[in-house]
């Protein structure tokens, strides 16, 4: 009996060792179970301060651009983006820059002066450029060149009744290579070839060279030849000679981006092309109110004849016709306004 009885007693001593034992061990591991949880929480929490938190908005700056443009009529879009707010909608802060040619505002565009060229860029110039040394720019958006924006005109009290009364005057143009070409097709379908002067003159000195009697007729585009009548220093001697001389509707508008800025921006450089779409979308839908716009941009000094002004139609990114723009390329090249061939493919945005 005695010998069982001890035989129990060190088995319970066994067994309270094994329970102390187990309960260590429990112990143990439970501490290894929080301190993993610690360290796991820290590095989720270090990684959850620098990513989005779906459903939560993310407070930073916005994007700064510089836009360039023109100060007429053709220019509306990058105006319309500003007033209606549609670049801040992308998250973009644009500041707008007016240059005097565009060939000026092309450079700029070239150089990174400035982020996008939107609205009214000669396409001459860009097609120009791609024919010589392709892949530097893209056309994300066109606009059409109707009727109503371009004239011929001479001053209010001038003798010239008809084209052929400038024989042997001097017609001042706007600036840039595809207005002589025009001047030039005008004059050699009216046998005047030779017999009047061309030159260049900045557009803000168009009007006091007509006044100051320097010139005897200004090739201008709108707002300009409204701007003539309504101060009573001019009359339009011809109505469009673009349509008259060399042809009606014409796709001759663009909005450029350099290619280069693109590469590094692809994000910001998507944004300024919805922004500029919502713009064109805007314009198309409300000619008339955008009207009243270009006495904040461009030389309409009163809004009383604004509603006499032209409103341009405008295509945007995602409606560009990739054949109606190479048709209008191929008439540039046959017709000498471009130098190469240019399969507008390779520079048009799709």
């Amino acid at each position: 009996m005695t010998t069982n009885l001890n035989i129990l007693i060190e088995n319970y001593h066994h067994l309270i060792k094994m329970k102390k034992i187990n309960m260590l061990l429990i112990v143990i591991f439970s501490l290894i179970i929080i301190i993993g949880m610690v360290i796991v929480s820290s590095l989720y929490l270090s990684n959850e301060s620098s990513q989005p938190i779906t459903g939560q908005a993310i407070l930073k700056d916005d994007v700064k651009v510089k836009i360039g443009y023109r100060e007429h009529l053709l220019y509306l879009p990058a105006y319309v983006a500003q007033k209606n707010n549609y670049y801040a909608e992308e998250g973009l802060e644009a500041e707008l820059i007016n240059f005097d040619s565009t060939n000026q505002l092309v450079e700029a565009v070239l150089s990174g002066n400035v982020d996008a060229a939107i609205g009214g860029v000669n396409a001459v110039v860009p097609l120009t450029i791609e024919g010589k040394t392709p892949g530097l720019l893209r056309i994300f958006n066109l606009g059409i060149l109707t009727d109503d924006f371009d004239a011929l005109v001479v001053a209010k009290n001038s003798n010239i009744k008809t084209i052929q009364d400038l024989e042997g005057k001097i017609i001042s143009s706007l600036p840039g290579t595809a207005a002589k070409i025009w001047m030039d097709r005008m004059l050699d379908q009216e046998k005047l070839n030779g017999k009047i002067t061309i030159i260049q003159t900045a557009d803000s000195q168009q009007l006091n060279a007509l006044v100051s009697g320097s010139v005897d007729a200004i090739f201008v585009l709108e707002p300009l030849a409204t701007i003539a009548e309504e101060k009573n220093i001019g009359r339009i001697l011809i109505k469009s000679p673009i349509s008259k001389y060399f042809r009606t509707d014409l796709l001759f508008e663009t909005s450029i981006m350099s290619n280069d800025f693109i590469n590094k921006n692809p994000t910001t450089a998507k944004k300024i092309i919805r922004a500029i779409d919502k713009a064109i979308v805007f314009i198309n839908n409300n000619p008339d109110l955008v009207r009243t716009y270009y006495s904040e941009f461009t030389p309409v000094e009163e809004d009383s004849f604004e509603n006499k002004l032209p409103v341009s139609r405008y295509i945007p990114s995602y409606e560009m016709d990739i054949n109606k723009f190479q048709e209008t390329t191929n008439l540039f090249a046959t017709s000498g306004l471009i130098e190469e061939e240019v399969n507008v493919s390779k520079i048009l945005i799709q």
